[in-house]
């Protein structure tokens, strides 16, 4: 179907041209089965079509007809804030020349975000939606479409839950059309059916996907859609259903034989690998291999963004610098442990070809869009808490699909490798020709419905146990199961925790007071709530030891996992305990107890987040703690939000002393520093280090930074800082060639007489 076909069906010329310029000039099978189903008539679909078979298309051409109809809103949702930035990117430039003002929302739970008011098309996380419902936000009863891509994670543990109760809830609340997006789902039927929609499922990948397993030298392509029927009858379909391609051997290793290979054919790859630690050592060995093959122009512009990605921080770690290196070589490891400018750093500098082979851990699988040839995946088992076990048919889907891109590739090829003929036909069975699994609703979680029910409580969208079991019942826990009696056992004991807790009160009506409610709006688990405010209460009155607080913190739910223990942790933190019953909140296990290794691992993870307020530098952290800048960054906010939490608790509680503490020590979090230098980090360009500087020059607070001529502010932390310092001052001492560099450097708005 040529798209100008869309003209005639009420859509705008401008989706037209849009279309165009993004190379599309005619709708692909499921993109025409979409507009048969009757997704510009306001038909709900589940969309189960391979990566890169154009399921933002169907969501954009939905978005465009709500647009052109009505004033309606629609909601985009995904898994990730990397997803979000990707599609509030796209929609931003797609509805540019209209006056359609697309949103994006992935931060503040405890926020109605009035901004969102205005705005017509929202992109957001799971976590923010559910969040969103949880503070009533009136223009919810505005949205025409909601849209969840990633559906298939309804079959997570963590993210699925979430994202299975807030469509119940929106279904409960508003009429709308619904779109739901994955390249995987086995049992999708099953999924629309609870949904009410109807069904496309397709293999249509305008990029072909060939996937092989590369053993003994050689690889062994297969193209699925020929091939699966044959393989399950057991016919002997290799002699035409595959192809073979010789690799030569020049390392003692089948990976840097595939990597060499790749370059050679002037191609990138991802290559997925178990661990961090795995991904950064393999990327540095393929250093080697990979600098022969680039250019003098992309060397120097990777030596630009070797630099920039060292540098992100104020002194490079261990980790920045090794990242540094591979860079140089365009090679690069991705993973939760990095910066996110330096993951974006990784991404463009992979889309502008210059990076060719990219190691990640599985995130990446479900992240951004980037154009790899080939998809290499090192091992297909992982540790888990039952030891080494083989990843799910669903995942392995995830990272082959990754291989091919339309707008780069007329083919795309997945490669396993296998050790051993028997690991050969074992990927073969199981992955290549096997069935993904079907998705399966994890709601009966306990935590998980613990948080759900306080927040449907405090909603008022339930006020009786027999309205709670009803709302169940219209899950897709209760359409998959046909029987609620397991989660119908839970219900009691956590409706009688809730109210032993304090949260709600059991009456004729269930109803939260005040303090349950905001438990339920600063989305954390009512246990967590709970276990707070019980070891906060005795202290209420005293001055706490930032450590005990900080160790009160990291035995949350929210804050796992923590720091993993080595063997020299064991005696290292021993000795620290000893004598430090007074400092810690609650009492310390015996190393006989089932949760004495769980408190370890909870009173390292506070010793490091204590190192960084305490101005210890991100590379001696990862040194000391294993625990890198990135991660370091997504404990801290989580600790950040937890904090905020806590002074929430001791406002409604009116703890005045704890208050201050709390507000104290989030302050020093979110800036790494000693309470001296506070008075400093208020001035822009004053971070951790040159507020060090300062204050260790004698220059302590705004009185002194008055008092400190400009010459010798310069010499500390640089003119520009200086400058900027001085201005927000109002002072004006400068030389011509600082004046010239200030009207240079400082916008009109800023510049004051001299």
């Amino acid at each position: 179907m040529k798209i100008e076909s869309l003209l005639g069906m009420n859509l705008p010329k401008y989706v037209i041209d849009n279309l165009k310029k993004n190379n599309i000039v005619e709708l692909n099978p499921p993109q025409e089965k979409a507009i048969s189903l009757g997704v510009l008539t306001g038909q709900s679909l589940i969309v189960s079509t391979p990566t890169a078979s154009g399921k933002t298309l169907i969501a954009t051409l939905a978005i465009s007809k709500l647009f052109t109809d009505s004033k309606g809103k629609a909601i985009y949702i995904v898994p990730l804030k990397a997803l979000a930035n990707e599609k509030y990117n796209y929609f931003k430039e797609f509805f540019n020349s209209q006056k359609i003002n697309v949103g994006i929302s992935t931060g503040d739970f405890d926020s109605k975000s009035p901004q969102l008011a205005d705005k017509d098309l929202i992109i957001a996380t799971v976590e923010r939606v559910d969040s969103l419902l949880r503070h009533n936000v009136p223009w919810l009863s505005q949205v025409k479409l909601v849209i969840a891509d990633e559906i298939h994670l309804l079959n997570d543990r963590s993210r699925g839950p979430t994202l299975e109760v807030a469509l119940t809830r929106l279904k409960e609340i508003i009429d709308f059309q619904f779109l739901g997006l994955s390249a995987t789902i086995k049992n999708s039927e099953e999924l629309a059916a609870w949904l009410n929609c109807k069904v496309i499922n397709s293999e249509y990948r305008p990029v072909e996907l060939e996937e092989g397993i590369l053993y003994n030298n050689e690889i062994e392509f297969y193209s699925t859609k020929k091939d699966k029927s044959e393989f399950q009858r057991g016919s002997n379909f290799l002699k035409e259903g595959c192809r073979s391609q010789k690799i030569i051997k020049e390392f003692n290793s089948g990976l840097f034989d595939l990597i060499k290979d790749t370059l050679k054919k002037d191609k990138q790859a991802l290559v997925f690998v178990r661990s961090r630690r795995s991904g950064e050592s393999t990327a540095k060995k393929s250093t080697k291999i990979s600098q022969s093959f680039l250019n003098k122009k992309e060397s120097e512009k990777l030596m630009q963004m070797s630099l920039k990605a060292e540098n992100v921080l104020s002194t490079p770690t261990a980790q920045c610098k090794n990242l540094s290196y591979c860079l140089k070589s365009g090679v690069a490891f991705h993973h939760a442990g990095l910066l996110n400018e330096q993951k974006r750093i990784i991404e463009t500098a992979f889309r502008e070809g210059l990076i060719k082979i990219i190691f990640a851990t599985p995130t990446l699988a479900m992240g951004v869009s980037l154009p790899a040839y080939r998809v290499i995946i090192q091992d297909l088992r992982r540790y888990s808490n039952y030891g080494l076990n083989f990843i799910p048919v669903l995942e392995y889907k995830q990272f082959a699909g990754r291989a091919g891109r339309p707008e780069h590739h007329m083919t795309g090829e997945s490669i396993c490798i296998a050790k051993d003929l028997k690991m050969k036909e074992e990927i073969k069975k199981r992955y290549i020709f096997g069935d993904v699994e079907n998705i399966y609703s994890k709601l009966a979680v306990e935590p998980i419905l613990r948080t759900h029910i306080l927040s449907l409580i405090a909603t008022h969208s339930v006020s009786s146990q027999a309205e709670l079991l009803d709302f169940f019942s219209k899950t897709f826990y209760a359409y998959q199961y046909r029987n609620l009696s397991k989660i119908e056992t839970h219900l009691e004991n956590i409706i009688n925790n809730l109210t032993e807790y304090g949260f709600i009160k059991q009456g004729k009506e269930l109803e939260a007071d005040f303090l349950g409610k905001r438990v339920s709006e600063l989305y954390i688990d009512p246990y967590t709530a709970q276990y707070l405010l019980s070891n906060l209460e005795p202290h209420k009155d005293h001055q706490i030891h930032e450590i005990g607080l900080l160790k009160l913190l990291c035995d949350s739910i929210e804050m796992k996992p923590l720091l993993s223990l080595k063997k020299a942790d064991y005696a290292y933190l021993e000795g620290l305990l000893e004598g430090s019953e007074q400092v810690l909140l609650g009492t310390i296990p015996k190393e006989w107890d089932y949760n004495y290794e769980q408190f370890l691992r909870s009173f390292k993870t506070a010793l490091a987040i204590h190192e960084w307020i305490n101005e210890q530098g991100e590379d001696k952290l990862m040194q000391t703690y294993g625990v890198s800048p990135g991660s370091l960054r997504v404990k801290s906010e989580i600790l950040n939000w937890l904090l905020y939490a806590c002074k929430e608790f001791c406002s409604i509680k009116k703890w005045n002393n704890l208050y201050s503490q709390i507000e104290l020590l989030r302050i020093r979090l979110k800036y790494g520093v000693k309470a001296e230098l506070l008075p400093l980090l208020k001035f822009r360009g004053i971070g951790r280090v040159r507020a060090r500087k300062l204050f260790d020059k004698n220059i302590k607070n705004s009185q002194d930074l008055l008092n400190c001529s400009f010459e010798r502010l310069k010499t500390i932390v640089g003119k520009q800082t200086a400058i900027n310092i001085k201005n927000e001052l109002g002072q004006r001492h400068f030389d011509r060639e600082n004046v010239l560099d200030y009207f240079k450097n400082t916008s009109v708005d800023d510049k004051m007489p001299l």
